[in-house]
């Protein structure tokens, strides 16, 4: 009965052609938002990782509110705090940082940058190597509260020059630094898109009307002195009423889960949500082509009845059928799904939200989801079709043929 199936099966594949394009393109969807979503999640893990790479411990304010869109808003620390930080045994260094997403940056031609894409950073530069993740790849790092730095993407998307000025607007005009260096983000043109200004913490200070204050203050250890240490080091001396401190990399972490919580969670339910209504759709189109597969196979069905199948025998040969064209159409549904994934993160980058290079994530638990999945749709959509080709009479074997002689004895 099996060999008789899938010889069946092979015998009429063309009739299977729209039961595996519905399938196809539902699981092509779902795995797609997998390979996307586990991509970007990557990406973003290699973001925050780099950016905090050679920080061994954060110092931060105590938590005001969480919000959606702008995530976890904390207190300010008085500037102070990272002098005192700095003065606790075991901090080899200590920078206090300061960022506002609240400015825009104009082009070469005094247009708008940024938009809905990802946001404009302006934050100060440090001089720690270390504890800082950008480098200069041209000009020099600013030294005076009218200069500033701006990463590599943005300084060719907006055809600037270095010497020349840059155009900053704030919630008090129009403000112009001269333009004296381009860094990059660890290996890439920026980080993860966003648009980066850098300039000194005074400046930073005076654009955003905070002065004498930092968000936190970045750590890098003595040698031999373990993160974990030093955390408990910098608590112990207690540098400011009611701070936080946490190691460089449950800063990161936490970070990262909280960008991926938002963008990311809401970007994979929109996709699971269209994925979820083609294989909707598509369990339609499967239960109406199976439904007529059976029609059209009455009297071979009824022969197997004939010579001595059980309907288990039928019930499972529909069924068979079923599960072989799931996950064959599964599989090129999961490599068109990596297919789609691809182009997503394609037209990502030309937005702007240039994601550090990870390579395309494919796990193999989404790959056997997405055949479990395929191999779901189908054998539940084959179920009712399956369940009437049990009922199909032997005697219906011999149905066209008994008509055919009563036809022929009128003749005669």
């Amino acid at each position: 009965m099996l060999r008789t199936s899938l010889r069946s099966l092979w015998s009429h594949k063309r009739r299977l052609i729209s039961t595996c394009i519905a399938v196809v393109l539902g699981v092509a969807f779902m795995s797609g938002t997998l390979v996307l979503t586990g991509t970007i999640n990557r990406a973003f893990d290699a973001l925050f990782d780099t950016g905090f790479a050679g920080v061994d411990a954060v110092v931060r304010g105590p938590v005001l509110f969480d919000d959606q869109q702008s995530g976890t808003q904390r207190e300010l620390l008085p500037e102070a705090t990272a002098d005192q930080v700095a003065d606790v045994s075991g901090v080899a260094s200590a920078a206090g940082t300061l960022s506002t997403s609240s400015i825009t940056l104009l082009d070469a031609k005094g247009e708008a940058m940024g938009g809905a894409g990802p946001p404009t950073l302006v934050g100060n530069w440090y001089d720690d190597g270390t504890l800082n993740p950008f480098r200069i790849s041209e000009g020099r790092a600013p030294a005076d509260d009218d200069e500033a730095v701006i990463d590599k993407a943005t300084f060719e998307k907006g055809k600037f020059k270095v010497g020349s000025s840059i155009h900053l607007v704030t919630a008090d005009g129009d403000q112009a630094l001269k333009l004296v260096g381009v860094v990059r983000f660890g290996e890439s043109d920026s980080a993860g898109g966003v648009i980066n200004v850098l300039t000194t913490l005074p400046e930073v200070q005076a654009l955003t009307g905070e002065t004498g204050r930092i968000n936190d203050v970045q750590v890098r250890a003595e040698v031999g002195v373990t993160p974990e240490a030093l955390v408990q080091r910098i608590e112990a001396a207690k540098v400011a009423e009611k701070v936080d401190v946490v190691t460089g990399e449950q800063a990161a972490a936490e970070q990262s889960q909280e960008l991926k919580g938002g963008f990311v969670s809401f970007f994979s339910t929109i996709l699971t949500v269209f994925a979820a209504i083609s294989l909707f759709v598509g369990a339609f189109i499967i239960s109406n082509t199976f439904g007529i597969l059976v029609a059209q196979r009455t009297r071979e069905l009824a022969l197997f009845r004939a010579i001595g199948a059980s309907r288990r025998q039928v019930l499972g040969s529909v069924l068979l059928e079923a599960a072989a064209v799931g996950v064959f159409s599964a599989l090129i549904g999961f490599v068109a799904g990596i297919g789609l994934a691809a182009a997503a993160l394609w037209a990502l980058a030309q937005i702007g939200l240039d994601l550090p290079s990870v390579g395309i994530a494919i796990s193999p638990g989404a790959a056997i989801f997405t055949v479990l999945v395929g191999l779901g749709i189908t054998s539940a959509a084959a179920l009712l079709p399956a369940i009437r080709a049990t009922r199909v009479p032997p005697l219906a074997a011999l149905r066209d043929v008994a008509v055919h002689r009563s036809n022929a004895s009128k003749v005669r």
